[in-house]
């Protein structure tokens, strides 16, 4: 059985074609007719609206008709619409629409455009995708409506600023109203005492969700688990590049699971399979040397204590100001000593005599040739 979009482009190009003074074809009409005819509710409706046609050409709209054609078509009408296509030869509406264009001349450019303007009312315009709001996963913002500035409404930048202030505000609130509030929770501190051996430290995004805010970092010193000096070394060979010798700490971190309570849980675990084995009595590693190479040891500069001021050395550093500054005076009122302020005014004075001199020498010149030519 027909379609009802075929049916839709085929009543649209006959109605168009007939509503063209210049080209009036009887048979489109009569095709236009019968198909109009066909999804046509009363014979009286059809007549007002043939009239209404006769008198003055109505505008076309495309996708309104598509709508009633889909809406309108009923089994009889598609019925009627085979019969049609059976009539003039043809096995479906779409061959015989493609033959009816082919003998036409100038209706295959009017069914490609209007084959366009449906597609284009029913799938919409093609988003851009160098806009500022396109989206894929949102398709109502892949329009370039949001990006036309109407001159009502602020830059881009000024509501990046905005944003800024609000934020800045919105923590002021907090540090003003809420934070107060935490002081009822301070709890003094207490130093660890000697079974709190471990050190943990957790990383922390104030709330915002980021990839390293499951890692743990725990850290420990071998001689607080109150081993033998032999199960210390032991332990400090078997943490090997973990070893800090000149803290003498241990540092280890996970990051491998999900949570922080199953990263601590790895290297709790970890921790106490390292103290299990430095208390192994089978083999104590003691021909074994303690490998250091992974830490490179950078010595700081120190001040030399030989350039540290002593009540000497600063009597005597007094001492040679109070020979310089008389040698200077003495030079002073030998005339021998040079005052640098008084050279260099003496020599822009100098400067400035010179281009006056100048400029009054070149104003002369003019006058003089003047006299002689008289």
């Amino acid at each position: 059985m027909a379609s009802a979009s075929p049916a839709a482009r085929l009543c649209a190009l006959a109605c168009r074609r007939a509503s063209s003074p210049a080209q009036r074809l009887p048979r489109a009409q009569h095709l236009s007719r019968r198909v109009r005819c066909a999804f046509s509710t009363s014979p009286a409706r059809w007549a007002r609206e043939e009239g209404e046609t006769a008198d003055a050409p109505q505008t076309l709209d495309l996708k309104t008709m598509n709508k009633a054609f889909a809406e309108s078509a009923t089994p009889e009408g598609l019925r009627q619409l085979d019969e049609l296509t059976k009539s003039n030869g043809h096995n479906t509406i779409d061959e015989f629409l493609a033959a009816k264009l082919r003998e036409t001349p100038g209706w295959a450019s009017e069914d490609r455009s209007l084959e366009e303007e449906l597609i284009k009312d029913d799938v919409g315009e093609k988003p851009n995708k160098s806009s500022f709001w396109f989206d894929e996963e949102d398709p109502e913002t892949n329009t370039e409506e949001h990006d036309e500035f109407d001159e009502d409404d602020i830059t881009s930048m000024a509501h990046g600023k905005l944003e800024e202030v609000r934020e800045m505000r919105h923590y002021a609130r907090l540090a003003a109203w809420e934070m107060p509030l935490l002081a009822k929770f301070a709890k003094p501190f207490e130093p660890p005492t000697e079974n709190q051996v471990l050190r943990w430290r957790y990383t922390t995004y104030m709330g915002e969700s980021h990839p390293a805010e499951r890692k743990v970092v725990v850290q420990f010193s071998p001689s607080d688990f109150k081993l033998t000096p032999v199960q210390t070394d032991k332990l400090r060979k078997l943490a090997g590049p973990r070893y800090n010798p000149e803290k003498d700490l241990v540092k280890m971190s996970c990051e491998s699971y999900e949570h922080k309570a199953q990263n601590k849980l790895y290297l709790t675990g970890l921790v106490d399979d390292l103290i299990a084995a430095a208390k192994d009595p089978k083999d104590t590693f003691e021909d074994v040397p303690l490998d250091l190479r992974h830490h490179h040891v950078r010595e700081k500069p120190r001040f030399p204590k030989e350039w540290r001021m002593t009540n000497k050395r600063r009597l005597e550093l007094e001492e040679q100001r109070k020979v310089a500054a008389m040698e200077d005076m003495k030079r002073a009122e030998s005339g021998l000593l040079v005052d640098g302020k008084k050279a260099i005014d003496d020599y822009l004075m100098q400067k400035l005599v010179e281009e006056q001199e100048e400029q009054r020498v070149a104003e002369m010149v003019p006058v003089q040739k003047g006299k002689a030519r008289r």
